[in-house]
């Protein structure tokens, strides 16, 4: 039994950090407004400026690097 509590633990310990470095991949996607017209006040990450910076975008399609708050991208991006 304690075998089996180990064995689970490790897994759920690799996903976590699996699923934390995919998110931080977004975090070096350049700026994507998106192919449509809307104009939503969002957050990306400047990897050139290393710095959080405002957008609007598009409302369509675009990429992860892409934040409805600062809150957000800290928590994804630091």
């Amino acid at each position: 039994m304690k075998c089996i509590l180990f064995v689970f633990s490790i897994i759920a310990l690799l996903l976590c950090s699996t699923v934390q470095a995919v998110d931080k991949s977004a975090c070096s996607q350049p700026r994507e407004i998106g192919p449509c017209r809307k104009a939503d006040p969002k957050f990306f990450y400047n990897s050139e400026k290393k710095a959080c910076e405002d957008f609007l975008y598009g409302g369509c399609k675009g990429n992860d690097n892409r934040f409805d708050t600062k809150e957000e991208y800290e928590k994804t991006c630091l």
